[in-house]
């Protein structure tokens, strides 16, 4: 990355929320010249013709082809006509972006009602599963590094290693996860367009009964994985959870079949994958081609003890 532009995510963030002011109109043209100046810029610099951008990213590189693709990068100059223009070439796009988030909605809901009949299935199938959620990150100082590319390799491995069963992964019956980027500045721990992953993992409970041993575990694989570049977040630690049990609404740790108030808060902490109240703004802004975003194990595999044969 070239020391002279803010991060590629942080840029792809800033673009997709600047665009989605714009539509919205809920910015005046005089707030956009600096913004276009400093955006449009960083933006050309890292615009790759092979990666997958989500609309706002796609209509923002358009528009500014439109007004100022005559001129090399560094003559690009915005004033209020340039400024204007670019406000109204935008709003055109404003019918096809409600769409796009309706269907983004639409298919969240699709994945939250499949991922609910996965881990039913599951759940009353064994009689105990130990419950692990963890949140995979990168260290701050080497998240502005981490291209989507470089994400989906780590990913790439990480599901290999899950479906292997070995070390950490072994008793492992089902899984899911979901890729997030960031959209603001929480604290030191989480910057702006950083890329993470939420991930829910269910073993064997009579051969796992540790959860915060199993989830500083994976947490550590991830670390590997990512030589040392990774992060996590344990949600298995005690010193998390144990204001949800206070609360009666802890869906991690060991569930067993038979008590269906922990069964339903289990189902109700995996539907976090799926269902935040920003889990739009927090769509991942740049994805390599066939990436998927989301996913969770199958029920009925060949690995799957005591289910009965499939009908004909």
């Amino acid at each position: 990355m070239n020391s002279c532009y803010p991060s590629e995510g942080k840029v792809l963030t800033e673009v997709d929320q600047l665009m989605i002011l714009i539509l919205n109109n809920k910015i005046k043209s005089s707030h956009l010249d600096p913004l276009l100046t400093y955006l449009y810029p960083t933006m050309m610099y890292y615009y790759n013709h092979d990666i997958e951008y989500t609309e706002t990213i796609k209509w923002f590189v358009a528009v500014g082809q439109l007004l100022k693709g005559k001129y090399e990068m560094w003559e690009v100059t915005w004033d209020q006509q340039s400024t204007d223009a670019f406000i109204y070439e935008t709003q055109k796009y404003l019918p096809e972006h409600r769409l796009n988030r309706k269907a983004f909605l639409l298919q969240e809901k699709r994945n939250t009602n499949t991922l609910q009949e996965y881990l039913t299935q599951l759940l009353e199938h064994y009689s105990r599963l130990l419950v692990i959620r963890i949140d995979l990150q990168y260290q701050v100082k080497y998240s502005g590094q981490i291209s989507v590319s470089d994400f989906e390799m780590h990913m790439k491995v990480l599901r290999e290693r899950m479906s292997n069963q070995k070390s950490c992964f072994r008793a492992l019956e089902g899984f899911a996860w979901s890729l997030e980027q960031g959209y603001k500045q929480t604290d030191k721990h989480d910057s702006k367009g950083s890329l993470h992953c939420h991930l829910l993992l269910l073993y064997d409970g009579s051969k796992k009964d540790n959860g915060y041993c199993v989830g500083r575990s994976v947490g550590e694989k991830w670390m590997s994985i990512t030589d040392g570049q990774g992060s996590y977040f344990n949600c298995n630690d005690p010193k998390y959870f144990n204001q949800f049990k206070k609360e009666g609404t802890l869906g991690i740790e060991m569930t067993h079949r038979k008590d269906s108030d922990k069964v339903q808060n289990t189902i109700n902490t995996a539907s976090y994958l799926t269902t935040k109240k920003d889990k739009y703004e927090q769509r991942l802004k740049a994805k390599l081609p066939n990436m998927r975003t989301f996913g969770h194990g199958t029920y009925r595999n060949t690995k799957r003890r005591g289910l009965p044969p499939i009908a004909n």
